[in-house]
């Protein structure tokens, strides 16, 4: 354990475009170099006027704003377990402003999608409980990918524009 990272750089990350867009992963479960195991941590770029994809996941998440503006619609999911697992999503959407220096929470079982204004790109640090992915709950459903995901899986991205 003692020969495991407590810093991570940012020459220790990669930006990959995935379906929810631009994402630089800090801290995951994929990072067996680090003395850290209880939540995942990325970042999200999303440009000016974009959006990241519209996405269904089970783990709550907080985002704190690291830069610009723009909002996130969340939709809530009414859940009932019977003899299988039955979901259903909201019509419409709860909107969320938010900004630079701002705290934003996601709930748990929650389809969220997050929006740049126009003319500020908006950049966002996530956490995540990683207990989720442990009890098997880590798939994500993609309604809708990023704008930017056309190359695919495991594209580079190129971090964020200054």
């Amino acid at each position: 354990m003692l020969e495991r990272k407590k810093i991570v750089t940012p020459e220790d990350t990669h930006w990959e475009m995935t379906q929810l867009g631009n994402v630089r992963h800090l801290i995951n479960m994929d990072r067996t170099d680090l003395r850290q195991f209880g939540v995942d941590i990325f970042e999200l770029a999303i440009p000016a006027g974009s959006r990241s994809g519209k996405h269904w996941k089970m783990a709550d998440e907080v985002d704190y704003v690291l830069e610009g503006e723009g909002y996130s619609l969340h939709w809530e999911v009414q859940e009932e377990i019977a003899e299988k697992y039955y979901a259903r999503i909201a019509k419409e959407p709860t909107r969320h402003e938010i900004k630079k220096g701002d705290t934003l929470y996601v709930p748990q079982n929650t389809v969220v999608q997050h929006f740049a204004a126009d003319g500020s790109p908006l950049r966002l640090l996530a956490s995540q409980n990683r207990v989720f992915k442990h009890l098997g709950y880590n798939k994500v459903h993609y309604f809708e990918d990023s704008p930017e995901y056309t190359a695919g899986p495991d594209s580079v991205g190129s971090g964020p524009t200054p």
